[in-house]
């Protein structure tokens, strides 16, 4: 039995663009839902923080 965490990479395509968007790292028989799910309210959360930023009009 695998008792080591591994890695996986995560990348994002929408139409024609792919970006790494980071890893997520999962214990043996840990489901992958709930830390995608958490990956992508991190990542939403990012892009509201960003737009707050700029209030100017350049985002």
């Amino acid at each position: 039995m695998i008792s080591a965490r591994i890695t996986l990479p995560v990348r994002l395509t929408v139409g024609d663009h792919t970006t790494d968007v980071g890893e997520l790292e999962l214990a043996p028989g840990e489901p992958i839902t709930p830390t995608l799910a958490a990956m992508f309210r991190e990542a939403a959360d990012a892009l509201d923080r960003a737009e707050e930023a700029s209030t100017d009009g350049t985002s």
